[in-house]
């Protein structure tokens, strides 16, 4: 509507492309723009140029969408490892982890009747390291991961952000029920 506007207020069409890409700021407009001035400025004939340029824009759209279905599959797989993750470290804090405190009354090298052969020999282990290392593992496990996320999904770090955030929040509520 406003290139047509300035074109009937008696501005150039080059002008008017110039606006409009000086309005948009996006490299699209900006290239098509640029094309549309240069081809206009050599010929009169801007009809090829401007077929060109609507193939170039379909064109980049049509990767652009390729581009997020592949991205969305690498999302997904990292999302499952975190999970697969998080199903690990909670294995080991639920089973591995109460395993290793002696029973009261108990040989110190003996729980609930087994052997522990040098774990035993420790004595006392500090179970609740064991809980916060793993929560910490898991907290920087979710943050990583979900940094490369953002990357590989929206191409950028600083989009990572969210996924991070959603990783993040996801481990706490983890542990929070462990």
């Amino acid at each position: 509507g406003r290139v047509w506007r300035d074109i009937r207020w008696r501005s150039s069409v080059g002008e008017a492309l110039a606006r409009l890409d000086r309005r948009t700021r996006t490299p699209a407009v900006s290239r098509a723009m640029t094309l549309v001035r240069n081809a206009m400025a050599a010929s009169g004939d801007i009809s090829p140029v401007l077929n060109i340029a609507a193939d170039e824009a379909q064109e980049t759209r049509r990767l652009r969408r390729e581009r997020r279905q592949e991205m969305l599959t690498y999302l997904v797989v990292i999302y499952v490892s975190f999970f697969v993750f998080l199903g690990i470290v909670g294995a080991l804090t639920v089973a591995f982890i109460p395993a290793l405190e002696p029973v009261d009354g108990d040989d110190a090298r003996e729980i609930d009747g087994v052997d522990t052969g040098f774990v035993g020999g420790l004595q006392s282990v500090d179970t609740d390291a064991y809980e916060l290392l793993f929560y910490h593992t898991a907290a920087i496990q979710g943050v990583c991961s979900g940094l490369v996320a953002g990357q590989l999904g929206e191409g950028s770090v600083a989009d990572g952000v969210k996924h991070a955030a959603v990783l993040l929040a996801i481990a706490h509520v983890a542990f929070v029920f462990l």
